[in-house]
């Protein structure tokens, strides 16, 4: 299914998407940070950002199809991928595969240690000992070396800079 957006809405539309993908990265570097966050879930947050930042490609593509034409869409997205450096154009085609929509398939559970503070107290703990606490994390399959809001911030990055590039290129097709 293809979403086709009014030239006047583009602009709203990418802006949209943008600050939804930027709002989760913000969650998800706070549910990674090492203290009990019980109402972050990291697998959703990541889930909710691909969401977000994947849905810029298939606007833009209909948006340049529609308006700039086939053939010229293609060029201007195979010059633009081009530009990109192999990592990070290895980053967008992963993330930005559409086949990839099953979330958990990509991700992978991760558990860091907590430091326990004195107010904190397990069942069955010995009193003052300090109970060891463990926090699921996510991180993704393709990337297990690096925090998952670590490679969702440079995913957002190309998609920012994807958006903008498009819109710089294809003015013309939009209301001043």
């Amino acid at each position: 299914m293809s979403t086709t957006i009014r030239p006047d809405n583009l602009r709203a539309a990418l802006d949209a998407k943008l600050a939804a993908a930027t709002s989760q990265l913000i969650d998800l570097r706070e549910a990674e940070q090492p203290r009990i966050t019980l109402h972050l879930s990291p697998r959703e947050i990541v889930g909710t950002f691909l969401l977000h930042a994947r849905s810029l490609y298939p606007i833009v593509d209909a948006f340049g199809r529609a308006q700039a034409g086939e053939l010229q869409f293609s060029t201007w997205y195979q010059q633009w991928t081009e530009k990109l450096g192999d990592a990070d154009r290895a980053l967008w085609k992963r993330l930005r595969d559409r086949q990839l929509h099953a979330h958990g398939d990509e991700l992978i559970d991760v558990e860091i240690s907590l430091a326990a503070g004195p107010a904190t107290t397990a069942h069955g703990s010995a009193p003052g000992a300090r109970p060891e606490v463990r926090k699921q994390l996510v991180r993704l399959a393709a990337d297990p070396n690096r925090a998952a809001s670590a490679v969702c911030g440079d995913y957002l990055r190309l998609a920012t800079r994807f958006a903008h590039d498009f819109v710089r290129d294809h003015a013309q097709f939009l209301p001043k």
